[in-house]
């Protein structure tokens, strides 16, 4: 059954702000042709860079020239690499770029950077974290870590086939959370995956994020935002069960000519890259999520089952000193299957169920986490593999027009945090928990450095314009509206 419900009684779903809606944008034809064209021009130029990191390679040469390239961070078995400008002007570092926007970046001072090695996952949990069909499924997907102030799914460029369940491409516009010191910036992006075979029959998953202009996402100046970019190209490799080779060519824009440290800007772009691997940790935890929703239709819910006296799979009881559940031994119940493991076993699993954050960790048993990642095989668009949290579901229950009401008309820049409002990046969980699994991030580590503060009269006469198609947009009223739209709720999602 269908339910139809005001997007504007939803506010944890979309600050009150920025007027955007979800699915605003309707591609064309032509939209379509460029988009696809871009996305393999993409494809097949990183695909051809990985060609020639292999001869290197057998070569026993570095993949990468030392003289072109410089390491700037290794963290477990992934290192970072930043292009070195040797001499060389910017104009002429950017002939060696093969797209026009990309060369434009370059020529502002930014810097490409390229990531390489091994990380735990497969192709299949990377491309099912990283879909979004839906503004529910995006922000489900956001929740996962660091969510942003502010995001928006605008709408479909490229919809999955039967070949390729994960070939997907869409709009997206993000408002970074920042500290207040920093100049605002959002993004508009097209998103694109998908699972292709190479010429030697290798299988492989690919993703695309490439800023883009749209004119339903017009820049936000009026509104002390300005319109950042970025530019980046992965592949997903699965050499060995578990196990993901990654390679990631990027460039992060902020449309102004560099007036900050390059290993800044350069902390900026690895941090970026870092996120995406979220991708797998979140395809984990919407598999786990429908295998803890599947486990609850049954007759024996597993909250309702009881703890027992001994774990199930080591058999060891609770020590003395477990009660503090800080020294020893002690036992906990698995939040999918309800089974009773000892703290030996267990294993902490994020999923998209709880009433009080859209993700929780929770106690999980690694036979659950097996199940889910190996025995779960998705399609994201068949409507039992959607996942939206169900806090978001919850609070979608409990609001009323009454709350429109109550709301203020908004003359500036204003989100549900400064309303008051929960959303998916005020909630508890955002802060502190959801930190990068890396050991530091070294931007967010520099973002007290006076040079990335709010940018002097003297950078905004340095800003530079951008002449390109992507820059212009039509005329936008700077007065906001609270967000009306609807969108439908299917009482199938769970």
């Amino acid at each position: 059954m269908e339910t139809w419900v005001l997007h504007a009684a939803q506010p944890e779903l979309r600050p009150v702000g920025v007027p955007l809606s979800p699915g605003c944008y309707q591609a064309t034809d032509a939209d379509r042709l460029r988009y696809t064209t871009l996305i393999r021009g993409r494809v097949d130029s990183l695909l051809r860079d990985e060609a020639f990191y292999a001869e290197r390679r057998a070569r026993n040469d570095p993949f990468l020239h030392a003289g072109e390239w410089k390491q700037v961070k290794k963290e477990k078995d992934l290192t970072f690499y930043r292009r070195l400008q040797r001499g060389r002007s910017l104009r002429e570092l950017a002939l060696e770029e093969e797209l026009p926007e990309i060369q434009r970046a370059v020529e502002r001072g930014y810097t490409s950077m390229i990531c390489d090695g091994f990380m735990k996952g497969t192709i299949e949990d990377m491309m099912y974290g990283m879909t979004a069909s839906s503004q529910d499924d995006l922000m489900t997907g956001f929740s996962f870590k660091d969510p942003p102030k502010d995001c928006v799914w605008l709408g479909t460029v490229e919809t999955p086939t039967p070949e390729d369940p994960f070939h997907t491409a869409d709009l997206i516009w993000a408002l970074p959370k920042l500290p207040p010191v920093l100049d605002q910036v959002d993004v508009c992006y097209l998103k694109a995956t998908g699972v292709e075979k190479d010429a030697k029959g290798g299988k492989y998953g690919y993703m695309v994020l490439h800023g883009v202009h749209v004119a339903q996402c017009p820049p936000f100046a009026a509104h002390g935002i300005s319109r950042a970019k970025m530019y980046f190209a992965c592949l997903f490799r699965e050499p060995q069960a578990g196990v993901l080779k990654v390679t990631v060519r990027g460039i992060f824009d902020l449309s102004k000519k560099v007036r900050m440290l390059k290993g800044l800007v350069s902390a900026a772009t690895t941090s970026i890259m870092v996120g995406l691997f979220n991708g797998v940790g979140i395809g984990e935890a919407k598999k786990l999520t429908l295998l803890a929703k599947r486990n609850r239709s049954r007759p024996h819910d597993p909250l309702n089952i009881p703890k027992q006296s001994l774990c199930y799979m080591c058999c060891k009881r609770a020590s003395f000193l477990s009660r503090s559940k800080m020294f020893g031994t002690y036992l906990v119940t698995c939040y999918v299957c309800g089974g009773t493991v000892c703290s030996n076993c267990m294993v902490k699993q994020r999923v998209f169920l709880g009433a009080n954050h859209p993700c929780s960790k929770v106690d999980c048993c690694p036979n659950c986490v097996r199940e889910a990642v190996t025995t779960i095989h998705v399609r994201p668009a068949e409507p039992e593999f959607l996942v939206v949290a169900e806090f978001y579901l919850n609070q979608r229950s409990v609001a009323s027009p009454e709350i429109l009401g109550e709301l203020p008309r908004n003359e500036g820049m204003k989100t549900n945090s400064s309303a008051g409002i929960p959303t998916a990046s005020t909630t508890d969980e955002s802060v502190g928990e959801y930190q990068l699994d890396f050991d530091d991030d070294p931007f967010s580590i520099a973002l007290t450095l006076p040079e990335l503060r709010r940018s002097s009269i003297e950078d905004v006469e340095n800003k530079e314009p951008d002449s390109s198609p992507e820059a212009e947009a039509g005329s936008f009223s700077s007065e906001i509206k609270v967000w009306g739209h609807r969108i439908s709720v299917w009482n199938e999602d769970f």
